[in-house]
C-alpha cells in the first residue's frame, strides 16, 4: 500500500509539471470534467513550510454538500471541524462548488485555466490573475479527479504548499 502511496504521489508530480503548459477554454473544461454530487469521504493534508524540514500531517472525514459547502473534519492530530463556507475560507469554497457544479463563470474572472485529461481522470489548474484577490498569495492550485476530486494542491507565493487527499 505505502508503495502505491508513493507512485501515486510521483505520477501525480509528473503529471502538474506538464499541466501549467496546457491552456484550457471553459469550454474544454467543462464537458471534461463531470458534474460532481455531494460526497462523504476520507482525506490526508500535508503542509509543507519553508523553515519547517517535516510537513504537519492532518487526517480526518470531508464532505462536500451540494449548494452548500465544504467541511473538513480533523481527526488527527486534533479533533476539529473546518467550515469552508465562511468568509475566511470563502475562496476555497467558491472553487470546489464551482469544479463540483460545473460552474467556472466566477472562477474566470480570478484565475487563468489548465486542463489535462478526459471525463475519467483529469487535472485542472489555476492560476490567479494579476487583477485578482488571491495573486498576492497563491501561486497555482492544481486540482485531480475522476468522477470526484482526488488531490488538491496549493502552491503559495511565499513558497508554503499544501496537498489534500481524498478517498472513499
Amino acid at each position: 500500500m505505502k508503495k502505491l502511496f508513493i507512485l501515486t504521489i510521483f505520477l501525480s508530480s509528473i503529471s502538474f509539471g506538464n499541466l501549467f503548459e496546457n491552456s484550457a477554454s471553459l469550454q474544454d473544461i467543462s464537458k471534461n470534467i463531470p458534474k460532481m454530487k455531494s460526497i462523504k469521504c476520507k482525506f490526508k493534508q500535508e503542509k509543507h513550510l519553508q523553515n519547517i524540514q517535516k510537513p504537519l500531517v492532518s487526517s480526518g472525514d470531508f464532505e462536500f454538500i451540494e449548494n452548500k459547502g465544504v467541511y473538513f473534519y480533523t481527526k488527527y492530530p486534533i479533533e476539529s471541524k473546518t467550515d469552508f463556507t465562511n468568509e475566511k475560507y470563502k475562496q476555497i469554497n467558491d472553487i470546489v462548488s464551482a469544479i463540483s457544479n460545473k460552474k467556472y463563470s466566477k472562477l474566470e474572472r480570478e484565475f487563468d485555466f489548465y486542463f489535462e485529461g478526459n471525463n475519467s481522470n483529469w487535472s485542472l489548474g489555476l492560476k490567479p490573475k494579476k487583477n485578482s484577490k488571491a495573486f498576492d498569495y497563491i501561486s497555482s492550485i492544481s486540482i485531480e479527479g475522476t468522477s470526484y476530486i482526488n488531490k488538491i494542491a496549493i502552491n503559495q507565493t511565499n513558497g508554503n504548499k499544501t496537498l489534500i487527499w481524498f478517498t472513499k
